[in-house]
Parts: C-alpha cells; structure tokens; sequence
C-alpha cells in the first residue's frame, strides 16, 4: 500500500503556496490603486472666506481632506474658486452661514457653479452648505439649487449645537453613529423643475427644536442626500462630518464619489458613504 502522506503534504504546500500568491497579488493591485490615486489625486476647492465659513467647520474639514493621500485640497476664496472653476474637479461648502456663502458667490458665481455641476464637477455641502444647494429662498440662494430637496422647517432653525444620533438608511434603527449637529438643514423632497430626485443615505434620529418651536420635526427626516445634476453629482450633509471623529471618512468617500461625476455608481449609502463600488 502506498504511502499517501508525501502526496498529502505536496497538495498542502501548494494550497499554502497559491494562498500566498493571492495575498501578494491583492498587495500589489492595492499599491498599484493607491499609487494611481496619488498620481491623479481628486483637486478640491473648499470655500474658506472667513466673512461666510465657520473656522471649526472650515478648519476640521481641511484637515481631514488634507490627509487623504487621494485628495489636493486648496482653500480659496468665493471669487477665486469662480475665476478657476476649471481647476478643480470638486467643490466643498463647509459650515458657516448659507446666505453668507451665497452671497461671497454672487447671482453670477452661483449660476456659473450651477452650470459646472451640470457639466460634470463635483460639490459638497456641510451645514451651512446644505442650506446652500438645497432650494433657494432669495436671488443669491436660488442661483444655485443644485439638489431637488426643500429645506424643512427652516423657519425654526436655530435647533442647537450638539452631538446627534442617525441612521444610514438599512440599519433598522440602529443608532449606534453620531454626528456633531450645529442648526444644519432638515432635507425634504421639493419639486423644482428639471431637477431629478435625490437619494436619502442618512436620517435624524435625535430631535432637537428651536424654543417655542414644534417638537418632532427633525426624527425620521433626511440628514444626509447625494443627487445627480446633468453630468455632475451633488452631496448635502446636514450634520458634520468633518467634527465626527469616527465619520470622518464619510467626507472623503463622498468627495472620490462626486469626483466621478456621470461615471459614478448609483447612489447609496455603501457607494457615496463608504467608498464601496456597489
């Protein structure tokens, strides 16, 4: 009778052999992917006038965007990110005040973002940004509706500074993240003409009101949407990403996602949140 422990330890080896061929070959296609991110990484522009942004808010987001090796980000100022739109393949809105920043961009500026998107940039709204892209309550405002959504109950917006509980859409309830939440928009669907409908990705579960305000407005509503735009994608956050410490990569994962424009995956919370393909 043959022995069959030498015929054993040879298929052994060669399993042991092609597993380690596997694990060499993922390594060099994740260099190869982070090497080709460095060499073409996405260009940023994040609005920094210090008149319309929150420095918390602006500062907290240039240092999260700064340290992905993926990403250039540059700070500029409404007029500078007007006058070299053509420079950057994303646009981010951080904290502040919406009127502010849609003030610094001027009926004109927000016209020329607007056609920008349309022809394939990128852009981010954080807070005060939300308020920016979503539909518009003045000349400056309505210059840039970006994203097909209202801005619930915004008579009462003044709702507070705190941390808040969500859930990403598929939790189930699941209220395990939390987001710092400093009087961003509640999103709502809208009817604006030739806007497609957004995708919800994130909704409030803590409820927070104004004083003398209604209670039970802001628990079950959109806090977080990602939209098309002719061939460019939009992101609105309501809450902070760039101030939650264990959130912080929803930032940049949505940014590489808008960054695709009309080549980007269809929207969702596992495509534009966590950087997945599908």
């Amino acid at each position: 009778m043959l022995n069959a422990t030498p015929q054993r330890k040879v298929r052994k080896g060669m399993k042991i052999h092609a597993r380690l061929l596997l694990r060499t070959a993922l390594l060099a296609l994740g260099i190869l992917m982070t090497m080709s991110a460095v060499a073409n990484p996405v260009r940023v522009a994040l609005l920094s006038d210090a008149a319309c942004t929150d420095e918390r808010s602006r500062e907290a987001a240039w240092k999260v965007i700064s340290a992905d090796p993926g990403i250039a980000a540059r700070k500029v100022t409404a007029k500078e990110m007007i006058a070299s739109l053509d420079a950057f393949d994303v646009l981010l809105f951080p904290g502040g005040t919406g009127s502010g920043e849609a003030k610094a961009l001027g009926v004109e500026g927000g016209r020329a973002v607007t056609e920008a998107v349309k022809n394939g940039k990128g852009v981010i709204g954080v807070c005060a940004g939300g308020w920016l892209v979503a539909e518009g309550w003045n000349p400056e405002t309505s210059a840039i509706d970006l994203v097909n959504a209202e801005l619930y109950d915004s008579d009462h917006w003044a709702r507070g500074e705190q941390m808040i509980a969500v859930s990403v859409n598929g939790d189930d309830g699941d209220t395990s993240r939390t987001m710092w939440f400093e009087n961003g928009p509640i999103f709502a669907p809208a009817k604006l003409d030739g806007l497609p409908n957004y995708t919800p990705l994130v909704k409030y579960v803590s409820d927070l009101a104004a004083k003398d305000a209604p209670k039970g407005m802001m628990t079950g509503r959109d806090a977080v949407i990602a939209a098309p735009l002719g061939k460019g994608r939009v992101v609105a956050f309501g809450p902070h990403p760039e101030l939650s410490p264990n959130l912080n990569h929803w930032l940049t994962n949505a940014i590489k996602w808008v960054a695709k424009g009309e080549h980007a995956p269809p929207p969702s919370v596992k495509t534009v949140l966590e950087g997945k393909e599908k």
